[in-house]
């Protein structure tokens, strides 16, 4: 980023939310704080934190409103003000139809990715208004765009991000009046352990897939680096908005 911010993450122990923090980390002006859910086990994100002063790790499950809310008096006490929230923090291993998804599917991803995003929100808010920015980023996924459906059956996955969209657009008009941005970004066919697990499940069931799978796929390290070029160049007027990784706009 161009100028010093002070940003959180959630999820910012492995995957998109890691190769986030690590570019981030890098302007040595930035404060960047990143949430794991069992901190002593995020090994690669202790590493860069003994490395770098500017990264500091909260102990986050976003599935627990009281656990969010404890990670944020964690931050209020370290920081007092967070510039740009992403809401990073997500589920995803629902592969099947709807009739053959199981209860526990349904209750798994919507916890992760519908209310656990609120709950960031809810407890995170008042140290969002007390920043400069105001900037609150909602990590979704092309597959949650109803505009958009594209024919996958990702039952629970695709449900739960639509959801999540919902609840997006809905915080962007309340806040419209009050200097945030608040957006939804698609991040791409991203290669984490999660998104090799869901290629090779889609693949098997559908093999027609396979190519075009594999000519879309892209690594953590390139999403993040094209999120960050979006969220560099984001202001009020793109309050509202569903970007991809790629800057297009894509329909709700």
């Amino acid at each position: 980023m161009s100028s010093s911010k002070t940003f959180f993450i959630s999820g910012g122990n492995k995957g998109i939310g890691f190769a986030l923090v690590k570019d981030l980390s890098e302007n040595e002006s930035n404060i960047v704080i990143a949430s794991a859910r069992n901190p002593e086990a995020a090994t690669e994100l202790k590493n860069l934190a003994k490395k770098k002063e500017n990264v500091h790790i909260v102990k986050l499950d976003v599935t627990s409103k009281e656990s969010t809310i404890e990670a944020a008096a964690q931050v209020s006490k370290l920081v007092g003000k967070i510039d740009v929230l992403i809401a990073n923090a997500g589920f995803a291993d629902a592969f099947g139809s709807v009739l053959d998804t199981k209860e526990e599917t349904w209750v798994q991803h919507w916890q992760t990715n519908v209310l656990g995003a609120v709950f960031l929100y809810q407890a995170f808010y008042q140290l969002v208004e007390r920043g400069d920015a105001k900037q609150i980023v909602f990590v979704s996924s092309a597959l949650g765009s109803t505009g958009g459906y594209i024919g996958l059956s990702v039952s629970a996955y695709g449900q739960s991000k639509a959801a999540l969209n919902y609840t997006v657009k809905e915080i962007s008009v309340e806040l419209a009046d009050k200097g945030f941005t608040v957006v939804a970004v698609h991040p791409g066919q991203v290669s984490t352990d999660t998104g090799k697990r869901g290629n090779e499940t889609l693949i098997a069931e559908s093999p027609y897939l396979k190519e075009m799978i594999e000519k879309y796929s892209i690594t953590p390290e390139f999403s993040a680096t094209a999120l960050l070029a979006i969220l560099n160049k984001l202001s009020p007027s793109d309050n509202g908005k569903f970007l991809s990784y790629d800057g297009s706009e894509i329909p709700w």
